[in-house]
């Protein structure tokens, strides 16, 4: 069972929900394929997509790794190198760096992710 981090976990993201737009969701598999594959990222822009398919909004996780990706994608095309990037784009959201997956993509992948990980989610 999992549980829902305090809102300081998602800074300026929490409680609100956004649309995935066709567009944005096209710069955030474009960065993503930048990089060598990782599972748990796949899984991510696939709720991303089936969001956007269903005409849900995305919240929590789901928003705080698709803001972060397209933050991420703007300052590396403006010269970033990823790490510098990476750090920009979770200082930008206010986010936690242990909010980007959702919790069942932690679940599904824990070889990739630590007790840091799983625990503002309380996953054992």
């Amino acid at each position: 069972m999992s549980v829902t981090p305090g809102t300081d976990f998602f800074g300026i993201l929490a409680g609100k929900e956004y649309i995935v737009e066709p567009e944005k969701l096209e710069i955030v598999k474009k960065h993503i394929g930048r990089f060598p594959e990782y599972l748990p990222n796949i899984k991510m822009i696939q709720r991303l997509q089936q969001a956007l398919d269903s005409g849900q909004t995305i919240s929590g996780s789901d928003a705080s790794f698709y803001f972060h990706e397209l933050k991420e994608a703007k300052l590396m095309e403006e010269g970033d190198k990823w790490a510098e990037a990476h750090l920009k784009a979770i200082a930008d959201y206010g986010v936690s760096p242990f909010s980007l997956y959702h919790p069942d993509v932690i679940k599904a992948y824990p070889e990739d992710f630590n007790r840091n990980w799983r625990k503002p989610w309380g996953i054992e």
